[in-house]
């Protein structure tokens, strides 16, 4: 990047603030897309998203306490076949009630709990991750506008001059039928092409009003026709292969979360210890042969082991293994696109600076040329459609210039990109 460049980032950086009708360059763009895109808003709300799913995961640490009521008839109760004289047994109410208050603390879970959180942490990241590459691709859409914008302007800009070129020898063209020395054919083949000058303006000029619109949408600002847009002039190295492409942190993030539930798999045949207590009251009590309300409570410790789940665990583990290699195939296969996607670039850039230079030779003599037809037709030794001929001759060189240009600083975004420089 030349000082010049470098000056107008900073100045067009320092004023657009104040100033709709300033200078642009891509980098400010890209800023203001990412941060005016609406997926933005999504990461504080997935971060508490997470935030509740923890907290209710941390309740498993403590007491569960549960109120419960019952009453109930039966058909029959439990009877003593004796008859002992001068004892009377008492007889048992069909009827029973109770009101409990229970209270269970989970000891150990096996590492379940932490699992799942651990999960729902790496989940988190996982979203978090994939909405970094959404809002990396706003980028592209960004990069899309910003040179189509580039390369209409610069076509407008050489139009309008081959339009006051046209209109000078027109009216040049109309003195000399005048004076009866030329055809007024000539003056019409010059008309002629006016027109169709006219019409290439028409359509750059509303299919540069489109793109502008949209960009002034993505970042959130008023682009008005007279804004410059500043061609990039982004360093690269085409040595440093590097890549830093978020896609690849995504693809570890979801072997990493296959891992977390490889260990959730594995805690869910791990035994349960917990200890519970119960506080009562009813009849009968804990004394089954009282006929009255009664208080009562219970307290102890409970051990709870799956030791055979038909292979469950096994299949579950199989399956994460196959999913983790579908991740390594895909990953592969991304890393090898993106390689195939740099070959392309790197061949661009080197073509395009090899065009560039061609293509200023081409100009100095397309430029001599049609200096030479123009004093030929003054004089009257050409025709004015050997001159139009010439001329957009010379306008299509310079076109092919500006087009390569552009084309060239693109292929420098593209290899960017594709290392995840951008």
């Amino acid at each position: 990047m030349n000082k010049l460049t470098l000056l107008l980032i900073l100045i067009s950086q320092f004023v657009f603030g104040q100033n709709t009708d300033t200078i642009l360059n891509l980098e400010y763009c890209h800023t203001q897309a990412i941060n005016n895109y609406p997926l933005i808003k999504q990461k504080d709300l997935l971060k508490s998203s997470t935030d509740y799913k923890i907290k209710n995961l941390n309740v498993n640490y403590l007491p569960q306490i549960y109120l419960n009521g019952q009453a109930t008839y039966q058909s029959d109760v439990t009877q003593i076949p004796i008859n002992i004289p001068g004892m009377s047994i008492p007889e048992l109410n069909k009827d029973a009630y109770k009101v409990t208050l229970d209270v269970n603390q989970i000891v150990y879970d096996g590492g379940l709990t932490k699992y799942q959180k651990n999960i729902e942490k790496t989940t988190l990241l996982l979203d978090e991750q994939n909405l970094d590459i959404e809002l990396y691709k706003v980028k592209d859409r960004v990069n899309q506008l910003y040179f189509n914008i580039l390369l209409m302007q610069e076509n407008e800009k050489l139009l309008k001059v081959m339009q006051a070129e046209m209109k000078s020898k027109l009216a040049k063209m109309e003195a000399v039928i005048k004076g009866g020395i030329a055809l007024e054919n000539n003056a019409d083949i010059l008309k002629a092409e006016l027109i169709k000058i006219d019409q290439q303006l028409i359509e750059i000029i509303t299919g540069k009003t489109a793109s502008i619109q949209m960009l002034g949408e993505l970042i959130n600002k008023k682009i008005t026709e007279k804004t410059t847009f500043i061609l990039p002039e982004p360093m690269v190295n085409i040595n440093d292969t590097t890549n830093n492409r978020l896609e690849f942190k995504y693809f570890d993030l979801q072997k990493g979360k296959i891992y977390q539930t490889k260990n959730l798999s594995v805690s869910k045949i791990m035994p349960r210890v917990s200890v519970f207590g119960q506080a009562g009251y009813g009849r009968p009590g804990l004394n089954m042969f009282t006929t009255n309300f009664d208080s009562y409570y219970m307290v102890g410790a409970k051990l709870s082991w799956n030791l055979w789940n038909w292979n469950q665990s096994k299949n579950e583990k199989n399956i994460l293994d196959i999913q983790s290699s579908i991740i390594d195939s895909q990953k592969e296969l991304f890393a090898m696109n993106l390689k195939m996607a740099n070959f392309k670039d790197n061949a661009d850039i080197k073509k395009y600076s090899a065009l560039i230079e061609k293509d200023n030779e081409i100009i100095t003599l397309k430029t001599k040329i049609a200096k030479n037809t123009s004093f030929q037709l003054d004089n009257g030794i050409i025709t004015a459609t050997e001159y139009t001929t010439e001329l957009n001759s010379e306008l299509q060189a310079k076109l092919n210039l500006e087009l390569h240009k552009i084309q060239l600083a693109l292929s420098k975004i593209n290899y960017l990109n594709n290392l995840g420089k951008l």
